[in-house]
């Protein structure tokens, strides 16, 4: 697994803060990094007619650019690590779909990035690509996202991985990842589920409230059950792993709270579709983890 680990930068300091978790990652499983930034074949402006005009040579100027900036950087980190293979390629196109495109041809299984970036290449490009890219799901993304400068980059380590499920097949898709990255980086797991059972309807009648009750504690006893099964399964493979079911009518909030208190360095999770949903995981919680910022998130899509 990540054999091919695909890095967008578009030249800015930030984008390249995804370097360091793509280099452990590749070091680790062995992988080779591909660096890759895009260049639109036409300027926002619209070019004039004039021979001298300012957007004359404009593309062949831009893509230069890209390949120096690429190749210093690829230069870099062949110096710093000079067992691992790291290519670089200048694309060209719309960003989101000259990604996918180069994700198929070398046949990435992962894409590790930031969500945005003010570079010169391209200006603030990485928040509407990863949006894309999550919801095209041509693998899985690992994402870091920061609006704070005095936020503190990710150095590479994942020592604590927090994996929110809800006890469906569609949130459990993630869990090949969780174990591929458990074992690679000696990290321990914590299998996370909220509990959201809606309003209570508050009846006066006796029995009806008993039997909504009994029925809450019924799924929330087979949710902590579906919990330890997968919780089991992981420490069968040697994977140390704890476990946490949490009532909260709002699972964004939870997970981000309780990654807080355990002091998680990842979050791993999935989302579905064409953005859309499971039935704890879906894609407006995944988005509201994502832009908390705090720590990398590992997302993967599930088809319909």
């Amino acid at each position: 697994m990540y054999r091919k680990i695909l890095v967008p930068l578009d030249g800015s300091d930030f984008a390249e803060s995804a370097i360091p978790l793509a280099v452990s990652l590749a070091q680790k499983t062995g992988g080779e990094l591909h660096l890759v930034t895009v260049v639109a074949p036409l300027p926002a402006v619209r070019p004039g007619t004039s021979e001298e005009g300012p957007v004359k040579g404009w593309f062949e100027e831009e893509r230069s650019r890209g390949t120096r900036y690429l190749k210093a950087v690829e230069a870099r980190l062949r110096k710093e690590n000079p067992e691992m293979t790291v290519h670089s390629r200048v694309l060209t196109g719309p960003v989101a779909p000259a990604l996918e495109e180069r994700i198929g041809k070398v046949d990435a299984d992962l894409v590790v990035m930031t969500t945005h970036g003010r570079g010169q290449l391209e200006r603030m490009w990485l928040g509407s690509v990863a949006d894309a890219l999550v919801r095209s799901g041509p693998c899985p993304i690992l994402l870091w996202r920061s609006e704070e400068d005095e936020v503190e980059a990710p150095k590479g380590d994942i020592n604590r991985i927090l994996v929110p499920l809800d006890g469906s097949e569609e949130s459990a898709a993630i869990l090949p990842h969780v174990r591929s990255l458990a074992g690679r980086m000696d990290a321990s797991v914590s299998l996370f589920s909220v509990f959201d059972h809606g309003p209570a309807l508050g009846s006066t009648y006796v029995p009806h409230a008993a039997e909504e009750e009994a029925e809450r504690e019924g799924e929330l006893n087979a949710l902590r059950e579906q919990l330890e099964k997968v919780a089991g399964d992981l420490r069968s493979e040697g994977v140390e792993v704890d476990t946490r079911v949490e009532v909260n009518e709002s699972p964004a909030r939870a997970i981000l709270e309780y990654r807080a208190e355990i002091d998680a360095d990842l979050v791993a999770m999935t989302t579905r579709g064409r953005g859309g949903v499971t039935r704890l995981v879906v894609g407006s919680v995944a988005d509201k983890v994502i832009r908390a910022g705090l720590v990398p998130v590992l997302v993967t899509r599930q088809s319909d």
